[in-house]
């Protein structure tokens, strides 16, 4: 399984890097469990979304921010499971702060090659008061 598991995350970032965000909704099953832990009233693109609503958190992102650098410094794999390591600045546009946080994704891809579970830890506070003026 930790063949196939470093395969569709390795698909994952290679479409992330490249915008193909309909290739990238395509590895997810249809009941995906996907979560950014945050109040979706202050971070609109925090909060529990489905399999369909995927593209949406890349348009509310490009729509609000304006990506600086995302990059992975470790991929860590383990059967079914994964976990990556990394850090991501993002500009704020509505007012101009920097978001500047560590992450952590934690991916789990099911028997079909799927991923079933993407649950990002950030450091939730500082995306917060980034957001307000």
């Amino acid at each position: 399984m930790s063949d196939q598991t470093r395969d569709v995350v390795t698909r994952f970032l290679k479409h992330l890097g490249e915008g193909d965000i309909p290739a990238v909704a395509g590895l997810f099953a249809d009941d995906a469990h996907w979560e950014i832990p945050g109040d979706p009233e202050i971070v609109p693109w925090v909060g529990r979304r489905t399999a369909a609503d995927i593209p949406d958190f890349f348009e509310t992102m490009g729509r609000l921010t304006v990506r600086e650098l995302f990059e992975i410094d470790r991929v860590l794999v383990d059967g079914s499971n994964a976990v990556l390591i990394g850090r991501a600045r993002v500009v704020v546009r509505a007012t101009d702060k920097v978001i500047d946080t560590p992450f952590a994704l934690d991916i789990v891809v099911d028997a079909k090659g799927r991923i079933s579970r993407y649950y990002m830890f950030e450091h939730s506070l500082t995306v917060a008061q980034a957001m307000r003026p």
